[in-house]
């Protein structure tokens, strides 16, 4: 994982012993010390900033929303099933509305299906994911740009839009072409950020009446993608210094609600710099939230792994 890779070799660099466990733990894992203290860092994470109770709300993406529900947050309702049949389900199913269905405890946007119209598509999505988990969730689609917050310490520290994976025309390149060129970017930032060409991407691309051998005209923005994941060529741009002040109390109280100072939200937001009390629905927290895109964002990126060493080793 580059994110754990680049945080190691920012301890090195300051003189902090490393010790390497990945072997004995099957997955990135260093022993970090310097002057008496002691770290263990997975997948670039420190795990003394994670602990059970934020796991159990942020992996179960149900729980989660009882945290929302105490705290007067806003988020989209939902309901849970485990069979497309599920009376419930039905129950809550309204014609007109827009659906989203994802596995209670999926990552990285795997089995996370937008556009959901009616009961037929979930008996579809169903019938394709219900391997990834045992419970799923129809999740009202709430409209707007997934806007991605990272808290370190307990405060905001970086902010970006992600979109979706797209590329923009320019009138001489075919689609097949842009899409390997924006390939080749996407390596030098983030080899594990992956786009695929698919199914569900050919159905977009039939949508916006194109083919991979067409050539869009200038300035023409292609989306390649309907999930704003950075694991499916997401794109994202920071907005630190844009949002809402109000995001920040809703930082505190998550803070003090979970009592860890590590996570990251993912909301959608019709307008991040208003009142997201008015235009923002919170969708999921991430108790071991990835931090590297902010490391490549468009317009300004962080030294995230520079802030996290400062806080365990040299501020405190």
């Amino acid at each position: 994982m580059l994110q754990h890779q680049i945080l190691i070799q920012k301890a090195k660099a300051q003189g902090i012993k490393t010790t390497d466990l990945s072997q004995l733990l099957q997955k990135p894992a260093t022993i970090l010390e310097y002057n008496g203290i002691s770290e263990l860092v997975m997948e670039g994470v420190p795990t003394s900033w994670i602990n059970v109770r934020s796991q159990f709300y942020c992996d179960n993406k149900q729980l989660t929303k009882y945290a929302y529900q105490d705290l007067g947050i806003p988020y989209p309702k939902t309901a849970v099933f485990t069979n497309p049949a599920d009376p419930d389900l039905k129950t809550f199913f309204q014609k007109g509305k827009t659906y989203v269905c994802k596995p209670v405890d999926g990552t990285n946007g795997e089995g996370v299906v937008t556009e959901i119209r009616n009961l037929e598509m979930i008996l579809d999505y169903y019938q394709t994911y219900h391997h990834l988990d045992h419970q799923f969730l129809l999740e009202e689609q709430v409209e707007g740009v997934d806007l991605r917050i990272h808290v370190i310490g307990g405060k905001i520290v970086a902010a970006c839009i992600r979109e979706p994976a797209f590329v923009i025309g320019n009138g001489k390149n075919t689609l097949s072409e842009l899409i390997d060129q924006r390939r080749e970017v996407m390596k030098t930032q983030n080899p594990g950020n992956k786009l695929e060409i698919t199914e569900t991407t050919q159905a977009l691309l039939k949508q916006q009446k194109i083919g991979l051998e067409d050539i869009p005209e200038e300035d023409r923005k292609i989306r390649l993608k309907y999930v704003s994941n950075m694991a499916q060529g997401g794109i994202a741009t920071d907005v630190t210094d844009e949002i809402h002040p109000a995001y920040h109390n809703w930082v505190a109280k998550l803070v003090d609600y979970l009592k860890t100072p590590y996570f990251g939200l993912d909301i959608m937001t019709m307008d991040y710099q208003g009142d997201p009390y008015q235009h923002a629905s919170i969708l999921e927290i991430n108790a071991r939230a990835e931090w590297l895109h902010h490391t490549f964002s468009e317009r300004r990126k962080h030294d995230i792994a520079g802030m996290m060493l400062g806080i365990l080793f040299f501020t405190g």
